[in-house]
């Protein structure tokens, strides 16, 4: 019965409240409300629980009588007093505001379709790009719901959320014409364009530095964006090529010329032969048409580098080597 009672004093005040900025509703707080209480109670008496944000927490006549009781305050039959935190409208220009300090892209336009709620404990409005529910691929007319939160009392949270489009000027990297797998992209075959976008999709090529050279997975049509997918690192040795091989144990360094068995990138470990023993072993592609000698086990065990001499025929197995600056 008592809980009810509390629950009721709780909602049937319609008059003004008092503002709280605490956890707990202090003798301070009552003293400002009932100035009978001045001087009597202690400032740092606890009264009650604060309500949550939003909600009401009423005192009534017998409560307050119960509570002066003991200080020695008289109090009227018909005395009553609530507390409730000090609150703020979530408006929409304040979402907008809001969301517009989480994004990258400036000059975004923020269309609020929803809020959680109209209002909300007087804080600091926030909305962190963890409480984005979106995936890479949405566009700038697909409605995305983003969690937010407002901060108060030092480090209390109060969730929020607001049902958005969002969209930005951007850029892309478009072909100018047909672009085949197997080729390096040329400069003169993509473009940049400018148009509006979701801010946060990611799987587009946005600048030229991130297609030109590299080389494409599949056929890109003129007039299609650039996918970062579609993009792999561009070959540095093809089959073939003559590539200058080093290998370094200790102080020694040695350099010999030896030809490609497969294509490769950078990182790669391939093999390679000797042009002049017809040996074969494995490097690993350091830049265009250069390579390190793997280290053993990774190396051919057939494999020996003779570091003593000039000659390139005979090779002795080495300790790790470092990278070739």
């Amino acid at each position: 019965m008592s809980v009810w009672l509390l629950f009721f004093n709780m909602i049937t005040h319609s008059g003004p409240c008092e503002t709280i900025a605490n956890d707990r509703i202090l003798g301070e707080d009552l003293a400002k409300a009932l100035p009978g209480f001045l001087g009597k109670i202690p400032g740092d008496a606890v009264i009650g629980y604060s309500p949550a944000p939003g909600a009401r927490r009423v005192f009534n006549s017998l409560e307050l009588r119960r509570i002066g009781a003991p200080y020695g305050v008289a109090v009227a039959q018909d005395a009553a007093v609530c507390f409730e935190w000090s609150l703020q409208t979530l408006t929409d220009e304040a979402i907008r505001a809001a969301i517009r300090g989480s994004l990258p892209a400036r000059g975004a336009n923020i269309d609020v379709l929803a809020i959680s709620g109209n209002v909300a404990p007087a804080g600091q409005l926030s909305f962190p790009l963890s409480g984005l529910l979106a995936s890479t691929l949405t566009g700038p007319d697909t409605p995305v719901t983003w969690r937010g939160e407002v901060l108060y009392h030092g480090s209390r949270k109060f969730s929020v959320w607001a049902r958005v489009k969002i969209s930005a000027p951007m850029t892309r990297v478009v072909a100018t014409q047909l672009i085949l797998p197997g080729q390096n992209v040329a400069a003169d075959q993509v473009k940049v364009e400018a148009y509006d976008d979701f801010p946060l999709r990611n799987d587009i090529a946005r600048h030229l530095g991130e297609v030109v050279g590299r080389m494409p997975r599949r056929a890109i049509r003129a007039g299609l964006p650039v996918f970062r997918s579609d993009l792999i690192e561009p070959l540095l040795v093809r089959r073939g090529d003559l590539v200058d091989v080093t290998a370094i144990s200790g102080a020694a360094q040695l350099r010999l010329p030896a030809l490609a068995e497969a294509p490769g990138r950078q990182g790669d470990v391939i093999a390679f032969k000797n042009p002049r023993t017809g040996r074969i072993f494995r490097a690993r592609i350091e830049g265009q048409d250069k390579a390190l000698v793997m280290p053993w086990p990774q190396s051919d065990p057939t494999i020996s580098v003779n570091t003593s001499s000039a000659d390139t025929s005979s090779v002795d197995r080495l300790p790790q080597p470092t990278r070739v600056q």
